[in-house]
């Protein structure tokens, strides 16, 4: 059988392979028995033609199950540091809230020793993110975005307990509300002399550490290392630029403190219950000299006569663009209890300046204005007041009702003694408050709740104080341009001549249309008064003459375009009556006011929409009046695609 195959794969072969002269290969001399297979010369790799080839599959299985127990050990290894990085950040963490304690006790041993526990713990697991594990698994895909955000927050702690802590526990008496007092009411500024040198290096801490914080993904990390990275991501975020405002904006702080000589400041205290575009019926005011600090609220004549000579109308002011007075009533610049009927704050400061000039004479230093809701703010924190020949304290809880209500249903139509009682309530809760002994921060927070409600806004002669003001967002200003915000507004003011606004109640939407390229602003107005049984200082004085009930709300209702737009629609078109209905640029804007009666028990809507410019790309910014509560503000999702950062 062999020697015929062996026959035939020679004959098909040709002769170079039949030449008995050539060398037979063992496969040949196999199949003709001339070699056994227990031969043992006799290979299997000789069963193939051509080169040899040698059998690699058991080498690439080896190789591949070394590396997989290489990449077992090292994911141990890194599984290992991984929980040594969160238990040492962790263990960081519980020690660092127990050091904020013993700064406000000023215990300087207890947080120095402290201190040194949280930097071992931090640098430890420092030490142990730099390493080379940490930047392979940072590549890694599906999780390398979940190292990098722990690798970086854990550098980031690690610098600010190893830079900021040392600085922050030198700062210890900013820490004590007791530091802050001075004697005579005011604020004592040697704590914030002596933290103005360190300011520019903790800055540049917190900056360091931001770099780390940035390179953090916060959308492609898991939700678990997201809740626990957090809580630093937010004090860097948070903490980076409030140092930077402290740095550049400290030295004017205390210039506007009186660091540099006496200041002078007029105090409007913004009466809601009648209400006004940037709050209410300024009635009340106050002259306040500051120097060095301490706070005096002046009662010398001319400082009287200022506060009581406006509202009688013998100073008329007006403003530096008088085509802009026909926007507002007439009788709006001839009394000082109607100079807030202006949207811009600004204004309302120039014609509290031109009185101050008339009735006391030279420059004021600055104009401040806050409401009685600011003031219950405040005396969450400061605490209740008992005002001079009064029985009922002023407190947080009652401090709104007892000065915008129970005051005129107290007074009746004696409405100069309810003026002069709403005086002497905010001047003691005024000098409580600058008593000091209460918790700084815990004031600040009340204070900016008070400044998101637009409850607060200042006005300074000087240009980095205003600028001050301006980054703070208490300048109350009408932009005339779209260069850091878009801005829309809808204010209020009380036509009727009454204390009613203290049951109105509003809140503000706004819708785009980007085909039409239109913002549209409106304001929902609902009048609650319960009873037409109220004083006759409450009820509207003018609702007779005008047709209406004593309880409805008459008031004008003013809308602006936005800068370079023009208003091309409100609905209503037309208020309640025509002789009341007013327009002309303010600001460089269109604006318009119109009358609408909101009945008791009833509502009303208003709406006003401006035309888009090209260049209105940034942050819209919704600019209201503030009533007694809170007014929620809503901007619709069809904004999103016109403005995208709303």
């Amino acid at each position: 059988m062999r020697a015929d195959w062996v026959a035939r794969v020679e004959a098909t072969e040709g002769a170079a392979i039949t030449d008995s002269n050539a060398p037979r290969s063992r496969r040949e001399r196999r199949y003709d028995g001339s070699i056994s297979d227990l031969d043992p010369d006799f290979e299997v790799d000789e069963y193939v033609e051509g080169p040899r080839k040698r059998r690699v599959w058991p080498w690439i299985v080896l190789v591949i199950f070394l590396l997989l127990i290489a990449i077992v050990v090292v994911g141990g290894v890194f599984a290992i540091q991984a929980l040594k990085v969160k238990d040492d950040l962790q263990a960081a963490k519980g020690k660092i809230s127990a050091v904020v304690p013993l700064m406000k006790k000023g215990d300087t041993a207890g947080v120095e020793a402290l201190s040194k526990q949280v930097l071992k713990l931090t640098s430890d697991a420092d030490k142990i993110v730099a390493g080379p594990l940490w930047d392979i698994a940072s590549i890694v895909p599906g999780v390398g975005a979940n190292v990098v955000a722990v690798s970086e927050t854990t550098k980031a702690t690690h610098i600010l307990v190893r830079d900021a802590l040392p600085l922050a526990s030198s700062l210890l008496p900013l820490a004590d509300p007791a530091n802050f007092k001075v004697e005579g009411g005011g604020i004592n500024l040697a704590p914030f002399r002596a933290a103005e040198p360190k300011l520019p290096q903790l800055s540049a801490i917190f900056d360091n550490a931001k770099t780390h914080i940035d390179r953090i993904d916060m959308k492609a990390i898991h939700p678990y290392i997201k809740s626990n990275i957090s809580q630093i991501v937010d004090i860097v975020d948070t903490a980076a630029p409030t140092l930077s405002f402290a740095q550049e904006n400290l030295p004017v702080l205390l210039s506007t403190l009186g660091a540099d000589g006496p200041r002078n400041y007029a105090l409007l205290f913004q009466n809601n219950a009648e209400i006004r575009a940037t709050g209410g019926n300024p009635g009340a005011g106050a002259v306040l000299t500051v120097d060095n600090g301490k706070v005096t609220m002046r009662q010398d004549q001319a400082a009287l006569n200022f506060v009581l000579l406006g509202p009688k109308g013998q100073f008329p002011q007006h403003l530096a663009d008088p085509a802009e007075e026909k926007l507002f009533e007439g009788d709006t610049w001839a009394h000082s209890q109607n100079y807030t009927r202006t949207p811009d704050f600004a204004d309302t400061a120039h014609l509290v300046g031109g009185l101050w000039n008339q009735t006391v004479g030279g420059k004021l230093d600055g104009v401040i204005s806050i409401d009685p809701i600011t003031l219950s703010y405040m005396l969450q924190v400061a605490g209740p007041v008992q005002v001079p020949d009064e029985t009922t304290p002023v407190a947080a809880d009652n401090a709104v009702k007892l000065l915008l209500s129970d005051t005129y249903e107290r007074f009746g139509a004696k409405g100069d003694l309810a003026d002069l009682y709403f005086a002497k309530v905010s001047a003691a809760v005024f000098s409580k408050v600058m008593s000091g002994g209460w918790d700084p921060l815990k004031m600040v927070e009340q204070l900016q709740k008070a400044t998101h409600e637009q409850r607060i806004y200042a006005w300074f002669a000087d240009e980095k104080q205003q600028a001050m003001a301006t980054q703070l967002g208490i300048d109350g200003k009408i932009t005339t341009d779209n260069k850091t915000v878009t801005q829309t507004g809808i204010y209020l003011n009380d036509s009727s001549h009454s204390k009613l606004e203290y049951y109105l109640s509003s809140k503000i939407m706004v819708t785009c249309s980007a085909e039409n390229r239109t913002v549209t602003t409106t304001i929902e107005m609902h009048n609650s008064v319960p009873t037409a049984d109220l004083s006759h200082y409450t009820l509207g004085a003018r609702n007779s003459r005008w047709g209406q009930p004593r309880t409805t709300m008459m008031l004008d209702v003013v809308g602006i375009a936005l800068p370079g737009g023009k208003l091309v629609g409100s609905s209503p078109e037309k208020g309640a009556r025509k002789d009341q209905e007013r327009s002309g640029l303010y600001k460089g804007r269109e604006a318009k006011s119109m009358l609408i009666n909101v009945p008791m028990g009833g509502s009303k809507t208003v709406s006003f929409t401006s035309t888009v410019p090209d260049d209105a790309t940034k942050p819209l910014q919704v600019r209201y009046s503030p009533t007694v509560g809170e007014t929620p503000v809503t901007i619709d999702g069809s904004c999103g695609s016109m403005f995208p950062a709303s």
